[in-house]
């Protein structure tokens, strides 16, 4: 396989996975991969064969294949920190009644890895446990942002500058608006930019070396998340984080194995 063709397959296989709740059409890939049509239909044809892509029953539309999920399950035990979170996010929902989230920084993006109580948001986030977003959309992407250091920080937006439009208007200068604010109060405060009614608080998560590398978030709808509220939601998520931290004995990177 020629490097072209390896990158190509890899920005199709990141192109489902932001979508694989719904799947995507053919065109869809080859207009958000950048790739012409032709190359993606026959790419997706090895790829369906290969079992990293699957076809949706109608024909109209591509998921990532079983295979995919199987190589993630092979390396889950090096890199799921999920199971370091998933008591703190239950306890966090039970005493909030807010919907919790775990996302995990992954280059200039940011992964959810877990969530609980989303079903009590009205209307409730699309985003599903694997779903991707830039560093600095939602509470969460902007607490992990934030905490990143300034070049960084300029590097996820400039790779991102062009499609922060889609998450409520959101724009470079508005980013970097948030971002100071964010560093100046200690967590992330976020709202509008996913859907109209929701917001949400975040705050990082650091490694054994300090570095900020997950962030927890509580989400609740518009009204409801006043000043004083978002205090209280900070202060219970720093309780939480004071717990994980001592846990956490590793490095992030992807060569780290968790321990």
């Amino acid at each position: 396989m020629t490097t072209l063709v390896l990158d190509r397959a890899l920005r199709i296989l990141d192109q489902l996975s932001r979508y694989d709740a719904r799947g995507l059409s053919l065109s869809d890939i080859a207009r958000q991969s950048g790739i012409p049509h032709p190359t993606v239909h026959r790419l997706l044809r090895d790829m369906v064969v290969a079992r990293m892509v699957a076809q949706l029953p109608d024909g109209k539309g591509y998921v990532l294949g079983r295979l995919t999920f199987e190589h993630g399950l092979a390396a889950r035990a090096r890199h799921d920190v999920a199971p370091l979170f998933a008591a703190h996010l239950r306890r966090l929902a039970d005493a909030t009644g807010y919907a919790a989230y775990l996302f995990v920084l992954s280059g200039y993006e940011a992964v959810c890895y877990d969530h609980t109580n989303v079903q009590r948001l009205d209307p409730p986030l699309s985003v599903t446990v694997g779903g991707r977003r830039p560093l600095g959309v939602g509470a969460a992407g902007l607490a992990l942002m934030a905490a990143q250091d300034d070049a960084l920080v300029e590097a996820a937006l400039q790779e991102h500058a062009e499609v922060l439009g889609r998450y409520g208007g959101l724009d470079v200068p508005a980013l970097r608006t948030l971002i100071a604010q964010t560093r100046a109060l200690g967590y992330a405060r976020s709202g509008g930019c996913l859907n109209t009614n929701t917001a949400a608080v975040g705050h990082a998560v650091r490694d054994v070396g300090g570095r900020a590398f997950a962030a927890v978030s509580l989400s609740t709808t518009v009204a409801r998340l006043t000043q004083r509220e978002a205090a209280r939601l900070a202060a219970l998520l720093r309780a939480e984080i004071v717990e994980i931290e001592p846990r956490v004995r590793f490095a992030w990177s992807d060569g780290e194995a968790l321990r």
